[in-house]
């Protein structure tokens, strides 16, 4: 089996930038391949969309790597089946199209808010108003205090290198920390709701642990991820795209004056730029993948990002191309099978309408100077992202 350092090599500066080259040449070149400790590492859509969905490639395994985020291996994330699906019911009706067109009101109003701060000279941070708007709305589903936004997204900086392939003790060391404020931030929100009953999300769960139908671990990693997590992919694309509006101008036009390309342009964008383009599996059975044994208990690296850009899925997969047929607007950003993610509808809407209320208010996007990026191989982050909207 090729070596996977050979053709991804997940410290370069380069593949941390732009990996999209990368992936391409081991498409061609090692679409399979064994990276140093082992894991196997796949970049064809075809292969995760097998391999990723059998019912003996499992996720709960991986937990144990993920240092500090290990507490989520009490969530329905963290489960494989039957648990997985008892505690993804718990709150799947929070996410139904209804709720989403409820919370993306939320969305709007909190977007207007930031925009009205806006000065004369129309400069303005857009990944902050990515992440204050994904992230308000998450809490006002949860019905939980909306301050602290810099908080979250500073703290979560610092935990999430540790799902790199080639994480130190380093970034071990700085989850921990992180996790020492956002656990303890998210126990102080359960424990307020626990003595000042509501409606939210996570009084929902608070009440369900009190009858005795899930656990306080349980209840405590579910709050966790949503809080923590429930704002970071949308925000990223909200600054994508709005990155690309900049760089791309009649994207833009387009979006801001033809409401029937919209969703296409977000659904585009899903599969541009995978904030997460990563996951791993576990297998519990020996398999062949590409003509190469993998032995039970392997770990797999399914590389979403790579199969978004597939050419055997995609045309011109590396150009950016709002009007592809439906048939190719599919991508696996949001992962695959059981486990795709729950919030994807509301990630998507909530990408859609921050635009959209941009779009109301100006008609140009410009890059007032280059942003800041924090990038690994498993995450894609902007620190700061100065824009000016005219």
């Amino acid at each position: 089996m090729p070596r996977t350092r050979d053709h991804l090599p997940w410290t370069d500066p380069q593949l941390r930038r732009d990996p999209y080259p990368f992936y391409a040449h081991a498409q061609t070149h090692a679409p399979v391949s064994r990276d140093e400790d082992g894991t196997v590492v796949l970049t064809k859509y075809a292969d995760l969309m097998h391999y990723g969905r059998l019912p003996s490639v499992l996720i709960a395994p991986e937990w144990d790597k993920a240092g500090a985020w290990s507490v989520l291996s009490d969530m329905a994330l963290g489960h494989d089946e039957p648990d997985h699906t008892r505690l993804k019911r718990l709150t799947s009706n929070w996410f139904t199209p209804k709720r989403v067109r409820q919370w993306v009101a939320i969305t709007a109003s909190v977007t207007d808010e930031i925009l009205d701060r806006i000065g004369a000279d129309g400069l303005i941070d857009g990944s902050s108003l990515a992440v204050e708007a994904t992230h308000r709305t998450i809490c006002r589903v949860l019905q939980v205090t909306e301050d602290g936004f810099d908080d979250v997204r500073h703290y979560m900086r610092m935990a999430m290198p540790v799902l790199s392939a080639a994480a130190g003790p380093e970034d071990f060391e700085a989850c921990e920390q992180a996790h020492v404020y956002l656990q303890g931030r998210v126990r102080e929100l359960l424990e307020h709701a626990r003595e000042n009953p509501g409606d939210g999300l996570i009084h929902e769960l608070v009440e369900t642990e009190q009858r005795g139908e899930i656990t306080a671990a349980e209840t405590l990693a579910t709050a966790l991820f949503f809080y923590t997590v429930g704002h970071m992919d949308a925000s990223y694309l909200i600054s994508s795209g709005l990155q690309l509006f900049a760089e791309q101008p009649a994207v833009f036009d387009a979006f801001r004056t033809n409401p029937d390309v919209r969703q296409n342009i977000v659904s585009e964008l899903v599969r541009y730029d995978a904030p997460e383009p990563v996951v791993t599996r576990a297998t519990s059975e020996d398999l062949d993948i590409g003509g190469f044994e993998v032995p039970a208990g392997s770990t797999l690296r399914l590389m979403l990002g790579a199969a978004n850009r597939d050419p055997d899925v995609y045309d011109d997969p590396q150009k950016f191309d709002y009007t592809r047929p439906p048939a190719q607007s599919r991508s696996l950003t949001f992962s695959l099978g059981s486990h795709s993610c729950q919030g994807r509808l509301l990630a998507e809407a909530e990408i859609k309408t921050v635009w959209e209320r941009i779009a109301l208010r100006y008609s140009q996007i410009k890059v007032a100077s280059a942003p800041e990026m924090m990038l690994t191989d498993a995450s894609r982050h902007f620190i700061t992202q100065p824009l000016r909207f005219t």
